[in-house]
């Protein structure tokens, strides 16, 4: 029984590390999206602009996060 609980630890952690990087992906591309936005802030942009910029970016965010928590469990973990 040991063996098996082990085999659905090693199971889960796999997962885990591999949402960990998923996440760690995500961070970075939108941080680049972030920096792309805050780089062309040179020419003139109203602020409605500015504004669907940003919603566009938290709309992403949170579809990204909510697919990583809608992803299904693989093996008996």
């Amino acid at each position: 029984m040991k063996k098996k609980n082990k085999v659905c630890y090693n199971t889960l952690m796999k997962q885990l590390n591999n949402m960990d990087s998923q996440i760690c992906k995500l961070k970075e591309q939108i941080q680049q999206l972030k920096s792309r936005f805050v780089a062309n802030t040179e020419e003139e942009v109203c602020q409605d602009e500015i504004d669907a910029d940003r919603a566009a970016l938290e709309a992403i965010n949170d579809i990204c996060l909510e697919s990583l928590l809608d992803i299904e469990p693989k093996g008996e973990a």
